[in-house]
């Protein structure tokens, strides 16, 4: 059984998220940073823009 914690706080005009997983293998933590339609995850690395219509483009 995991424990799963989400912040959100804005870093000037850029809102971030602090996400921490914990469980019995030890602690994650990872941030996503979104610029308008741009998310940027620091632990996958991911990108993703989002897309009118409720779509979105992701690439890892």
């Amino acid at each position: 059984m995991g424990l799963n914690y989400r912040k959100h706080r804005r870093l000037g005009p850029l809102p971030m998220w602090r996400n921490v997983s914990r469980s019995e293998s030890g602690k994650t933590v990872s941030y996503s940073v979104k610029l308008g339609p741009f998310t940027w995850n620091s632990r996958t690395k991911k990108k993703t823009v989002d897309l009118p219509g409720g779509y979105s483009y992701t690439s890892e």
